[in-house]
């Protein structure tokens, strides 16, 4: 009962200085004229003899180099003097450009070093050197690299995209890095080659640059330049490295071929399958500024599981995207919203109806569930004017279903899918003050010139970001017309648009955002639409407080207004009205709290999945509030909990609740453990259930909808490049309907009814997933991988969990083993042996 009343004021507390934030004097305003705020430079120091990257600074040439010195802080006191000393080199030939950073700790022993896996920086409890780097120097494009005491990287790639919501943290360069931790602190030294940069083709050059240091233990983050927190993201505030001269980069080429086994075997088979596959990633650097990516015959077996969830709403479940192909290098192609990755290799377009053209005396025997990539490729870049390029492609293979006669054994294939290309192309031009305009185009083509099952695809759009000087106040939006061509009936057109505008930088923010989109709209060939025929006006002010005070380190305020209506025909669907706050104190505990209020309820046109566009069902008026808490992920021992609550006003006392707890648990700097329970529940809940072709009925059903969901990741770092990790999730969920059945009237109420049919569900997925990494070689590496995996549903309902738990494990499980190795291949690799 204390910890509930701990944490009730903790809330509590939250909410209040938030509140109070915009009224609190937090810091003296920073002067302008300090030399620490102003932007800083260095001279770059070209040698003929590079330094060995070994974590020492024995190597006579860095005395030669520039210091960059006297860091600034960016948290927690935005502006301050870093309390650390830190001193930076650069040096560069025709072939790197090698950093190193002598970072001084009065406590050396106190150094945190924590090892993780490659990428792991967000979550990694250690201290850390990063470096911003953009050759352009046009406060946009660039690539961070990043290397912790502990000696593990992470990395970000070179950008190319002007909108800087948009980055990719999958990219893995082949760099070298060396750290060591010494009498007066620790020592990071790192080699980064051209080939895992983009720049312009000058014999002069001055690049953006900055440094940045953070000290775990206090969470004191400072960068070399100073990077106001209130006004852009960090590449808005780089330094300067000036006077690079002649660089003459080699051929950026590499191959990474690749070799990969599986065997494979599902409960009930008769025997094991075994396979294996064989192909290769291209990497050809066209100029020092674009980059062509392909992959030829790619395998991705070994990439986690999704986690799969039953889903009982009208819209499609996005799944993240985890092929490396499709997430490395490609923020220049989210210009819009309009591409999603995952549909290419997705389910085949026909998957379905093949069960309905089968017969009744045939049997569907084969219909794979994921089309079959062929290859795919990247180009992309950005010229000396700032013009951004882009292309993409990728192939599918035409995909068949095999379906069977069981009394005569003859059997004959069904197209599911036609060999499909994927094209997407994007020109996104930079403009003053990090401001940005693009233009894009996707296209799908299936090669089914006569089959009136397959259309092809078309979008086209715009979208633009303008800021003014400060960079506080910005105008924005997006225009996209989408087509379909069909070969037997009359083509789709719809359009979508989107314009914000206000301030959107400093403390105090306020915005406008008007978006729509017409009933015939559908950009999801190649994207991910959740739902069109919108027209929503929003409105929302801001406060941020970045500076501590009292016992807060920071927190941000945030009110809101949502008004929506259908596009078509223009009624009203609903309002919303939303008040936030988030606060972190400064002993790192982070608690955020938000409570949202429809006042006059909500008609959904969605829910009564109907071809009748004018169906909908009302809900009434709603209030939901949502609470997280996070302490400091510093300690040994931490944890998150989220909580939930939902009321609707209706006759059927609906409400709905959520929980959720989970701790993480660093056993050493090697071993870590994080468990995450959570449960959700739906009480009276009513949706859809079926409809009746004849009568035009639609029906609904008053149901509860209970989910657990158990989550395990653990993980042993051996060291930098070799690790071992797994991952177990449990899922079950179960619709029980409540034999009360309704249906939907013309004005989106109920009216009671009667239905024998049995509508509840109850759905588990079950997923293991181990591996091992070893990279042997810089961009080389091996990975054994098991899954486990068990997707079970039926009608029968489930309360306890072992009977539960019984029944899954007596459903179908797979179970596969895979070993896969790549090796790269750098062209100065073959430059060398010849």
């Amino acid at each position: 009962m204390r910890k509930i009343k701990r944490y009730r004021s903790i809330l509590y507390s939250a909410v209040l200085s938030a509140l109070l934030a915009g009224s609190v004097s937090a810091a003296p305003k920073k002067d302008p004229t300090n030399p620490l705020l102003l932007q800083k430079s260095i001279v770059a120091v070209k040698i003929q003899e590079a330094p060995v990257i070994d974590g020492s600074l024995n190597d006579e040439v860095w005395r030669s180099a520039d210091v960059a010195s006297d860091f600034v802080q960016y948290s927690p006191y935005n502006g301050r003097p870093s309390k650390y000393r830190t001193e930076v080199r650069v040096l560069y030939d025709n072939k790197a450009i090698y950093v190193s950073a002598m970072m001084y700790d009065p406590s050396p022993d106190s150094i945190y070093r924590e090892l993780g896996e490659r990428d792991s920086d967000y979550s990694l409890n250690a201290d850390q050197f990063t470096i911003d780097i953009s050759p352009y120097n046009d406060g946009v494009n660039g690539a961070t690299f990043k290397v912790s005491a502990s000696g593990v990287q992470s990395d970000k790639p070179p950008r190319i995209s002007s909108d800087m919501r948009h980055f990719d943290d999958t990219w893995d360069a082949v760099w070298e890095s060396s750290t060591a931790i010494v009498e007066k602190g620790w020592i990071a030294e790192i080699k980064i080659p051209y080939s895992a940069l983009r720049f312009p083709k000058d014999d002069l050059q001055t690049w953006g640059i900055n440094f940045w240091r953070e000290v775990r233990r206090n969470r004191e983050q400072s960068s070399w330049n100073y990077v106001d927190r209130e006004i852009g993201a960090s590449f808005n505030h780089l330094g300067e490295i000036k006077q690079i001269r002649n660089i003459e980069p080699p051929l950026r080429l590499s191959l990474t071929p690749y070799l990969s086994g599986y065997i494979n075997h599902e409960s009930g088979q008769a025997g094991t399958d075994f396979s294996y596959n064989g192909g290769l990633d291209l990497k050809y650097g066209i100029n020092e500024s674009f980059t062509l990516d392909a992959t030829l015959v790619p395998d991705f077996g070994q990439v986690q599981s999704d986690d799969k969830v039953l889903n009982l709403s009208p819209y499609e479940v996005r799944y993240n995207e985890k092929r490396p192909f499709f997430m490395e290098g490609t923020e220049l192609f989210n210009k819009a919203g309009v591409f999603y990755s995952r549909r290419i290799g997705s389910t085949p377009q026909a998957y379905y109806d093949v069960y309905d053209e089968a017969g009744s005396t045939e049997d569907v025997v084969y219909n794979p569930s994921e089309s079959s990539l062929i290859n795919a490729t990247k180009i992309s870049g950005r010229t000396r004017s700032g013009l951004g390029i882009g292309v993409f492609n990728a192939m599918t293979n035409a995909m068949y279903a095999t379906i069977e006669d069981i009394e005569t054994g003859e059997s004959r294939r069904v197209m599911t899918d036609p060999f499909t290309n994927y094209n997407m192309v994007v020109l996104d031009q930079s403009l003053r003050n990090n401001s940005y305009v693009s233009l894009l185009n996707t296209n799908v083509t299936r090669n089914a010139p006569n089959d009136e099952n397959f259309y092809n695809a078309n979008v086209t759009g715009t979208e633009f970001m303008l800021r003014d000087k400060s960079r506080q106040y910005s105008v924005s939006g997006k225009a996209v017309v989408s087509q379909k061509y069909y070969n037997e009936r009359a083509n789709d057109y719809g359009h979508s648009f989107e314009l914000r505008g206000g301030k959107t930088g400093g403390a105090f923010r306020a915005e406008y955002r008007l978006e729509a989109s017409s009933p015939t709209y559908d950009h999801n060939d190649m994207g991910y639409m959740r739902r069109n025929n919108e027209f929503e006006n929003n409105f929302s002010l801001s406060y941020n407080t970045y500076q501590p005070f009292w016992k807060i380190l920071n927190a941000r305020t945030s009110l809101s207004y949502r008004h929506s209506m259908l596009y078509k025909p223009m009624v009203f669907t609903g309002s919303e009205i939303g008040l936030s706050a988030n606060v972190t104190f400064i002993n790192h505990l982070t608690a955020f709290l938000r409570a949202e209020f429809k006042p006059w309820g909500e008609d959904d046109y969605y829910e009564p999945r109907a071809e009748d566009e004018n169906r909908f069902y009302h809900r009434g008026k709603q209030f939901m509030t949502f609470a997280w808490l996070s302490s400091d992920r510093s300690k040994k021992l931490s944890a998150n909990m989220r909580m939930g609550y939902t009321r609707t006003w209706s006759s059927y006392d609906q409400h709905a609740y959520s929980l959720s707890f989970g701790p993480d648990l660093k056993i050493n700097d090697r071993l870590s453990v994080n468990y995450e329970i959570e449960i959700r529940k739906l009480i009276n809940d009513i949706g859809y259930v079926s409809d009746d072709d004849v009568t035009g009925d639609i029906y609904f059903g008053l149901r509860e909808n209970t989910t657990f969901e158990n989550k395990v990741s653990t993980a042993y770092i051996f060291n930098s490049d070799s690790y071992i990790s797994l991952r177990l999730r449990h899922y079950w969920s179960r619709a029980d309907y409540l034999d009360r059945y309704f249906t939907l009237d013309a004005d989106g109420s109920l009216t009671d009814t009667d239905l024998d049919d049995n509508f509840d569900y109850n759905y588990n997925a079950w997923n293991i997933d181990l591996k091992y990494t070893w990279r042997f070689a810089p961009g080389s590496e091996m990975s054994l991988v098991w899954k486990n995996s068990i997707y079970s549903g039926s009608e029968q309902i489930y309360y306890d969990f072992l009977d539960n738990i019984n029944d899954m494990f007596s459903a179908g499980m797979g179970n596969s083993i895979s070993l896969k190795i790549l090796y790269y291949l750098d062209w100065m690799y073959f430059q060398k042996r010849s």
